[in-house]
């Protein structure tokens, strides 16, 4: 098929003849080493995830949206775009450092480290940064009404897709605004990158991984008057452009010096598919909450405007207060305050941020001063660098991520405590979660005689999500011979909690069933499908 660049001041923005587009990213080549990290990474957070866990990583387990880093390969619908745009196979291999197909401890350090720099850029939305494949129409949205659904995200070896979808020079490609799309089956997607044009390190698969996602959900690049791509600064640059040098990168609004790009990146992708994660709590004195209720003392940072308040009781002395950002791929830079029971600022921490010799220094912020009693507000924000633009810094638009809070010198609750740190957990924690898929269902063809029945059983979700369940939605899908979902019924039936059994009345033909659950935070994702029944 014939393509056209786009009418744009942008070359890499690419017509397809039914209008839509993509972006083939050329960028600038990363460096031969890796840039430093943003910090240091710990021994603990090193150790916090076995080679053993690659495959299953998840930041926000039961979110109804996705992001999935796909590592080992795979096969595209016959009906998949990317055939009528280069693409000359359904077969895609995955990545590896060799010729094995098995995932050495090495070759699993990086698919983790990878998964937690993509987590820790998604770590404001309310989406599962998985390295998981999710069940079946988890990753496409498959009507108007159904809200589970996200997009592939895979890093291939070799030269053959590279070669037929780009000429072999780009580091990755993909269809632009697609995540929330209404489509049959994963027809636009993946979203591809190439790590060996990435030099095979973490750190760029991670940036490329979260460019070529951000394209998906309607995002242009971050660039300047005579560069598509804005390499930023070694201590700051645009997710969207091509930040593989720099020590922090964020999501942009085009604030920076020389800017051609203002589109308010966080604003669009809320606009395409994928919303801000409920805050885990309040912003004023009268909305704090115990620090801890934060499972070991950690939250997140979702916007510009959030504040975290949290509560810390029975101090006594001098009181040493912690608060540092993701110990890999920080994009948050932390801003700290405390503040007594009426609010009123007693001391704050703001350290300016700078690229130093073994990384990025200044994201943290601790303070020390004597407290008696209680209650005490710890208050958790996002900063900028300390200095404008012009003088090589950043404000506090992409401030945003994860963190973790240690105190000492207060036990009116357990609190994790200065200088005693603990491996971070698998996801950032939240009070309550959505519930997780319900177990396969168990279907059947209906009794003989009589209209056409199928008949559907199914067993409560492992995963609750700390509240209980409170209904359940149950879909027919109609397949052929093959198995491939040719229709779904619009008699989806939504239950009661304590329903576990239904007979659906069916038109005649193939069907699977899928099953969802909700609790008070909403839905959850939906099951596997049963196996293939006739309706009788």
């Amino acid at each position: 098929m014939a393509l056209e660049q786009a009418p744009d001041t942008d070359p890499s923005i690419v017509s397809a003849d039914d209008g839509t587009t993509f972006a083939v990213d050329d960028w600038p080549a990363p460096p031969a080493s890796p840039a430093l990290l943003a910090r240091p990474a710990t021994a603990e957070a090193a150790a916090a995830y076995a080679p053993a866990d690659a495959f299953r990583l998840h930041s926000r387990r039961g979110a109804a949206r996705t992001v999935y880093l796909d590592f080992d390969g795979g096969q595209l619908l016959s009906t998949n775009a990317w055939l009528k745009n280069g693409l000359t196979t359904t077969l895609y291999p995955g990545w590896s450092l060799d010729s094995s197909a098995a995932f050495s401890d090495t070759e699993r350090a990086v698919v983790i480290e990878t998964w937690q720099r993509m987590a820790e850029d998604f770590a404001p939305f309310d989406v599962d940064v998985t390295t998981e494949e999710p069940a079946y129409g988890g990753l496409f949205r498959g009507s108007s009404d159904d809200p589970t659904y996200g997009t592939r995200v895979a890093f291939t070896s070799g030269s053959k897709v590279q070669d037929a979808l780009c000429g072999g020079g780009c580091g990755g490609i993909a269809w632009i605004g697609t995540y929330d799309s209404i489509t049959s089956g994963e027809t636009r997607s993946p979203a591809w990158v190439f790590p060996s044009s990435l030099g095979n390190r973490a750190k760029n698969l991670a940036e490329a991984g979260s460019h070529e996602t951000g394209h998906t959900l309607g995002l242009d690049h971050d660039g300047t008057s005579s560069n598509a791509y804005y390499s930023g600064t070694s201590l700051w640059g645009p997710l969207m452009g091509a930040p593989y040098t720099s020590g922090v990168s964020q999501w942009s609004r085009g604030d920076y010096n020389g800017a051609n790009n203002h589109q308010d990146d966080l604003a669009v992708m809320r606009s395409n598919g994928i919303g801000l994660r409920p805050d885990e709590a309040g912003g004023t004195a009268a909305t704090a909450v115990p620090l801890s209720s934060l499972g070991g003392g950690r939250g997140v940072i979702s916007s510009a405007t959030d504040t975290d308040w949290l509560t810390v009781t029975d101090c006594s002395g001098t009181v040493t207060v912690q608060a540092q950002p993701a110990d890999v791929g920080a994009n948050l830079d932390v801003g700290l305050q405390v503040r007594n029971a009426a609010g009123t600022l007693l001391a704050s921490s703001a350290p300016d941020s700078y690229r130093g010799s073994t990384g990025v220094a200044g994201l943290s912020a601790s303070v020390s001063l004597p407290l008696n009693g209680g209650p005490y507000h710890l208050v958790v924000s996002g900063t900028g660098s300390g200095k404008a633009w012009s003088a090589g810094g950043y404000d506090d638009y992409g401030s945003l991520g994860g963190y973790r809070v240690l105190v000492s010198g207060c036990t009116g609750n357990v609190y994790p405590s200065v200088g005693t740190p603990t491996p971070p957990p698998a996801s950032h924690p939240t009070t309550t979660t959505r519930p997780g898929a319900p177990r396969r269902p168990a279907a059947a063809s209906g009794a003989r005689g009589g209209r056409r029945t199928i008949v559907a059983a199914w067993r409560p979700p492992a995963v609750s999500g700390g509240a209980p369940v409170t209904r359940y939605l149950v879909s027919a899908y109609r397949v052929g011979a093959r198995g491939r979902v040719v229709a779904r019924t619009a008699t989806a039936k939504s239950l009661s909690a304590g329903t576990r059994k239904i007979s659906l009345t069916l038109p005649r033909g193939r069907w699977v069933v899928r099953v969802r659950a909700a609790n008070r935070m909403g839905w959850g994702p939906y099951s596997t499908a049963s196996v293939r029944v006739v309706a009788r």
